[in-house]
């Protein structure tokens, strides 16, 4: 469960920013899926249900429902590096997509 952990710590750190996440407009779902299944696809599962092509990587759902997460938490996470995850460069506006995608995975 060391995902789990890496997920409440960038929640965490996403809190402690009292400053807007994006500098421009809220990102497009449409387009953040298809970035998703072009970048993130090889480990993370990137539909709603399934499993990750990593045991190590979490689904971008289970990312999405983890109590707390929220476009700033995935801000900060995606501007974190990890040392189980390539370091995957994305602009401000592609990282606005990818969030507004996995924001759509959240349960209702």
């Amino acid at each position: 469960m060391r995902h789990t952990r890496l997920i409440a710590l960038m929640v965490a750190a996403g809190t402690l920013f009292n400053v807007p996440v994006f500098a421009q407009d809220t990102g497009n779902a449409t387009r953040g899926w298809k970035l998703a299944v072009r970048t993130c696809a090889g480990c993370h599962w990137v539909r709603h249900e399934g499993k990750s092509g990593s045991l190590r990587a979490p689904t971008l759902a289970a990312i999405a429902n983890t109590k707390g997460m929220s476009a700033m938490a995935l801000n900060v996470a995606l501007l974190t590096s990890h040392h189980s995850m390539p370091n995957i460069v994305l602009d401000a506006q592609d990282r606005a997509d990818v969030i507004a995608f996995i924001l759509t995975l959240k349960a209702r």
